[in-house]
């Protein structure tokens, strides 16, 4: 299985690496920017930085703009992302 499918599906990223970004990236959006000194040691004791921290951040940010943007204008999915359309469970 891929790791984006394992993110979806939440099922485990053979990866360690990617899967401390993954837990530490949904903490954020779960804990709206306020993770836990312990999320935090977590996350950079699994090979990241602070700037990656601020990296995520920036994600989230444009991710949150672009599904806004999005959603309030009905903007049509790329037929090469079709496949991938999220569908809400």
């Amino acid at each position: 299985i891929g790791v984006t499918d394992a993110i979806r599906n939440d099922t485990t990223i053979p990866d360690e690496r990617l899967s401390a970004l993954v837990v530490f990236t949904r903490t954020m959006v779960s804990s709206r920017g306020l993770p836990s000194k312990d999320d935090v040691q977590r996350f950079l004791k699994g090979g990241y930085l602070e700037q990656h921290m601020l990296d995520i951040i920036q994600a989230i940010s444009v991710k949150t703009i672009s599904n806004y943007a999005n959603h309030l204008f009905h903007t049509e999915l790329d037929d090469a992302f079709k496949n991938r359309q999220w569908r809400v469970r």
